[in-house]
């Protein structure tokens, strides 16, 4: 009997965070969450158990692996309906795998000493639609052939709709007691005020236009595992700052949890987007203050001006991979409103030349302009001067590449690492010469608002502007 792959099972399923807790003790787990559900979003992917895994190493390999299976998919399987991801690689790149795509000195400490990069092949993907309400399940069978891979398909299929319909429950709970030490910046404010003046001396000099500056703060831990804390996490982050490209992702010695605002790239058949952020003021929730608040953003020149430098950056890296003439600015400088945060949005497209696909895509662009600066290259090694740490996951990309092309990956901000010793996590901003060091160091604190708010649920009070001693 021929059958036609993937196959399908429909899901009786309230949240995808029920899916996730149930699959919490399968290895690699993970949920792309549309937690944010409105027009920006409708749909949200989870899975686990890959069929294949690589932590770090050779990325060429991998991609070589993948295209191997891809070209399989596309010569046998059907394409599911308006479902943008049935199956294929789900993980994460980190910022320092840049290091792989540009020369950049090696100055700034890797004190986290994890992977820069984790990528997983899944063959189950469970797929929940906001919109509709509605979940299924999709099996492929790979990596087997013929009769075997439709067998396999089906006891995958069976597999894990057993753990699904098994509990809602997380076998994985943060302990009640848990409580953490004071949250602890690698920069004590002062220290970053004369860093964004650092970086405003290389505009001067002419180096850049505008870099990128972050700071980290760091939870001491001690008591949990890091899927404990990163489902608990993100459970949180969905309640108190829901976003549209949110994510967890969990490996046996570290958890990231995401409640990203930002679309890195995304590709549906040729047709590339991207949507850089720059401009953020805070929400107050006193409606009459918010009010000015977006007309002051909507209005800054210095905000809509780093934006657009950005915007030409994305340009320069899209007209690496796609057709002459096709890349265009369809949006520019658009408010968005998101449950902290007001933010400056614009939206870049174009369409990828036939000989290339998503990994030649995400290679051409990462790690993203908006979280880099103008000229991208020179501010990475400003940026790299100038913060003490390596960023990790900050500011790299988390998501997905189907089998059949399509992709979707975010910008890593609003971005927590859970390790079994500490949980770190980051917030910056886009230094201009115009900037105001106060404002900029204050900025950092709104965007790590929703982080906050989130870890005082689970540990009660939470501040942020406790600094350490720094390297600067």
């Amino acid at each position: 009997m021929q059958h036609s792959l993937p196959l399908t099972r429909a899901l009786q399923l309230r949240e995808p965070t029920d899916a996730l807790n149930a699959l919490a003790l399968e290895p690699y787990p993970f949920l792309l969450h549309s937690a944010l559900e409105d027009d920006r979003a409708r749909w949200s992917f989870f899975g686990a158990d890959p069929f294949f895994v690589r932590r770090g190493g050779d990325h060429e390999d991998v991609v070589a692996r993948f295209r191997a299976l891809a070209a399989r998919v596309a010569e046998d399987d059907s394409r599911p309906g308006v479902v943008p991801f049935t199956g294929g690689a789900v993980g994460y790149w980190a910022y320092d795998f840049g290091r792989r795509l540009e020369r950049i000195p090696e100055i700034a400490i890797d004190d986290l000493s994890l992977p820069d990069f984790v990528l997983g092949f899944y063959d189950v993907i469970g797929v929940f639609d906001h919109q509709a309400r509605e979940a299924w399940l999709y099996s492929s069978g790979l990596p087997l052939e013929g009769d075997a891979r439709v067998e396999h398909a089906k006891k995958r299929l069976d597999k894990f709709e057993w753990l699904l319909s098994a509990t809602s429950e997380s076998a994985v709970r943060l302990p009640q007691d848990a409580e953490a030490s004071p949250a602890r910046s690698n920069f004590r404010p002062d220290a970053y005020r004369r860093t964004i003046e650092r970086v405003q001396d290389h505009i001067r000099r002419g180096d850049i236009f505008q870099a990128n500056l972050a700071q980290r703060w760091t939870l001491p831990l001690g008591f949990a595992t890091p899927a404990a804390l990163g489902l608990s996490l993100l459970d949180a982050l969905a309640r108190r700052s829901p976003a549209p490209f949110a994510a967890y992702l969990a490996a046996s010695d570290h958890a990231v949890v995401s409640a990203s605002p930002e679309r890195f790239l995304e590709l549906r058949g040729r047709r590339v987007e991207a949507r850089p952020i720059k401009g953020t003021r805070p929400r107050t929730g006193d409606p009459a203050r918010d009010m000015l608040l977006r007309e002051e953003l909507r209005t800054s020149g210095k905000d809509r001006a780093e934006n657009v430098m950005i915007v030409d950056v994305l340009r320069n890296d899209l007209g690496r991979v796609c057709e002459m003439g096709s890349v265009e600015v369809p949006s520019l400088c658009e408010l968005e409103t998101f449950p902290q945060v007001f933010h400056l949005t614009s939206t870049v497209t174009g369409r990828l030349r036939e000989k290339h696909d998503a990994f030649d895509l995400l290679r051409a662009a990462f790690p993203g302009g908006s979280i880099t600066g103008a000229p991208k290259i020179r501010a990475m090694e400003i940026i790299e001067s100038l913060e003490p740490v390596r960023r990790h996951i900050y500011t790299g990309s988390i998501g997905y590449v189907d089998w059949r092309g399509d992709a979707d990956w975010n910008i890593a901000i609003r971005t927590a690492i859970v390790k079994p010793d500490a949980l770190h996590f980051s917030a910056g901003g886009g230094i201009t010469a115009d900037s105001d060091p106060d404002a900029e160091y204050l900025e950092t604190l709104h965007k790590a608002e929703g982080m906050r708010v989130a870890l005082e649920e689970l540990f009660g009070p939470v501040t942020l502007d406790l600094g350490a001693a720094s390297a600067t």
